[in-house]
């Protein structure tokens, strides 16, 4: 009998390694777009992205606010800083 992954450490990883994923392909936009137009993009996907979500259930709005809110803390909020991804292989 095989034991499901616990869904909170399987979103980790896979957040983990999302990360990681965009932490490659970001230099190679950044080379080719100011950063700004590259988190305009950015911003951009995540918006609909959480419109989606909110769509179809997978969240609920006060859920994608919360995380737009984050978002906005991690932006402007001196004290609050970014959680660091791993780099693979550590």
């Amino acid at each position: 009998m095989s034991i499901s992954p616990d869904p909170d450490e399987l979103f980790d990883r896979q957040l983990r390694d999302c990360t990681v994923d965009l932490n490659g392909i970001l230099p190679g936009l950044a080379a080719r777009y100011s950063p700004v137009a590259v988190i305009a993009a950015l911003a951009t996907h995540v918006g609909g992205g959480l419109k989606i979500c909110v769509e179809q259930g997978v969240c609920t709005r006060d859920q994608a606010r919360n995380l737009v809110q984050l978002l906005e803390r991690l932006a402007l909020d001196k004290d609050c800083v970014p959680p660091r991804a791993p780099r693979r292989g550590v």
